[in-house]
């Protein structure tokens, strides 16, 4: 009789143990979850992984039109962060020949930006306002408004979080933003990769709520340099037209020197 006794003691042993291990396991469970971010903090985030204060692009332009048409070009983008927090940036055209010196001048300004364009054929500067700005940049799908964005200085009148997607297999935050300055499209949403605060898919949508672009960042064209994840890629389609327009870093250097008189509406008209 005294065997059964032993077993049953055992028993209740591996019984009180396996409770406190089980104990241990839901302790570890609840630990608390990361706090959430707010769409600002998000924001915040993606500003963060900006260059601090000045970049060099070489970039490679291929617009594919319409019937199969592709036009190819290159520009040297010239951006600088200044000491009271605003952006500069001067965007002009290397290639081809017919387009050399054209030029597109962004200055930003607390309350509207300021936006120069230069072309050699009608050797003058010209002001980029109004309906303008919705319109085709140089002949690609970036509407003037969308280079804004694309280059961080656009405005919104409100920006909300909504509910976390799956983006190509990765979580990604969304948010959603209603343009202050873009008289084409009311309602734009961005997929951000939270964990190196990079926008991976930006889509654009017309009155009433129609898609009519989206911009995607491709993974294998993102690249970290320095501090920052740099997408060396990006494709803007328009889903109503049928077109895009490739838009490939070649090289990029990261807090170059730039002289600030090279953000001048006189810069802007030597056209070269």
């Amino acid at each position: 009789m005294r065997r059964p006794q032993r077993r049953h003691g055992l028993d209740a042993v591996r019984l009180i143990v396996a409770t406190l291990l089980a104990a241990a396991g839901a302790t570890t469970r609840a630990e608390p979850a990361a706090p959430e971010r707010s769409a600002e903090q998000i924001e915040q985030c993606v500003r963060a992984n900006l260059p601090s204060r000045s970049s060099i692009q070489e970039v490679a332009f291929r617009v594919n039109g319409k019937a199969g048409v592709t036009t190819d070009s290159r520009v040297k983008i010239h951006w600088q962060k200044g000491e009271d927090g605003l952006s500069n940036v001067l965007l002009r055209f290397e290639a081809p020949e017919d387009m050399r010196g054209s030029a597109l001048l962004l200055v930003e300004k607390p309350e509207r930006n300021d936006m120069f364009m230069y072309l050699p054929e009608l050797k003058r500067v010209r002001r980029v306002t109004g309906p303008a700005l919705s319109g085709g940049m140089f002949g690609t799908d970036f509407t003037y408004a969308q280079f804004e964005r694309l280059q961080g200085v656009s405005r919104d009148v409100k920006v909300e979080r909504l509910p976390d997607e799956e983006l190509e297999g990765r979580a990604v935050h969304v948010l959603a933003h209603t343009p202050a300055d873009d008289p084409e499209f009311e309602y734009v949403t961005s997929y951000v990769d939270p964990e190196r605060c990079l926008p991976l898919r930006t889509e654009f949508y017309e009155s009433g709520r129609r898609l009519r672009k989206v911009l995607d960042a491709t993974e294998a064209g993102i690249t970290r340099v320095g501090d920052q994840w740099i997408p060396h890629r990006l494709v803007m389609r328009d889903v109503v037209q049928g077109t895009s327009t490739e838009f490939t870093v070649e090289r990029i250097d990261v807090n170059a020197t730039i002289h600030r008189k090279v953000f001048t509406q006189g810069n802007l008209a030597q056209g070269n």
